[in-house]
């Protein structure tokens, strides 16, 4: 399953960021090392479970991720899927032995970037890594959908659907803030510190005016926020379903 090696080949040169996610830590580790031997810097391998983990962090952090999938099967990309395809900034692609067309079919479908069966040739494998970490690259840092809400990042905007809604400075901090950290608990002194700028002293009366106002704005029923949920006595989250 090992990427083949071209000793001629001059090795490519580009900032990017591959995480290898195997079940095998040997293939993994072939993978990973095949990688680099064709100048792809990456890290890993890990697990599937701990791909989630770190894609959260990569995306909060603004950094383009790619996921390269190493299995026998489809379904440990198409459970890392259905988290990873909201972040902003971070793709998948499956490599290996896929070849049962409805299995290529339900990852594409599904919203990977790429499917690459291990007898594609080494040119065709690098051109194809190449595409995605170009396509992520240009999502990083720069936009989080959530649904039918758009949040762009470098212009500082929120749309829902056709609609442009107008936060203020702080109500779009306090947005950004949960949906970094979607379907995530975010205690109130971490937003303080993130959003306000300054540690909580314990009165939390300030947030929870902030967070009423940011639903007014972005919920549909701000009566029954299904959007924002309060976590009594630790703070808020943001919910989104894929």
């Amino acid at each position: 399953m090992a990427i083949p090696h071209v000793s001629n080949d001059a090795p490519m040169s580009i900032d990017h960021r591959i995480v290898v996610v195997a079940r095998d830590r040997h293939i993994g580790t072939l993978i990973a090392d095949d990688l680099e031997g064709i100048g792809l810097k990456s890290r890993g391998p890990i697990s599937p479970a701990d791909a989630q983990t770190r894609a959260m962090a990569y995306a909060e952090q603004g950094i383009a991720v790619l996921l390269l999938v190493v299995d026998q099967d489809c379904a440990a990309g198409l459970d890392l899927l259905n988290f990873v395809r909201n972040l902003a900034g971070v793709a998948l692609v499956a490599y290996g032995r896929i070849s049962d067309p409805r299995d290529v079919a339900a990852l594409l479908d599904a919203g990977a970037g790429d499917v690459i069966r291990e007898d594609c040739a080494l040119v065709e494998i690098v051109a194809r890594l190449r595409r995605s970490l170009v396509s992520v690259a240009d999502t990083a840092g720069a936009t989080l959908v959530l649904g039918d809400m758009v949040i762009d990042l470098a212009r500082r905007g929120v749309r829902r659907g056709e609609q442009v809604l107008n936060l203020t400075r702080t109500e779009f901090d306090l947005l950004v803030c949960l949906s970094r950290r979607m379907n995530r608990v975010v205690p109130a002194p971490e937003i303080f510190r993130e959003v306000l700028g300054y540690p909580s002293d314990g009165d939390t009366h300030v947030l929870t005016v902030h967070v009423q106002r940011l639903r007014n704005k972005v919920e549909l029923d701000p009566s029954k926020p299904a959007l924002i949920k309060s976590v009594r006595g630790i703070g808020y989250m943001l919910i989104h379903e894929s």
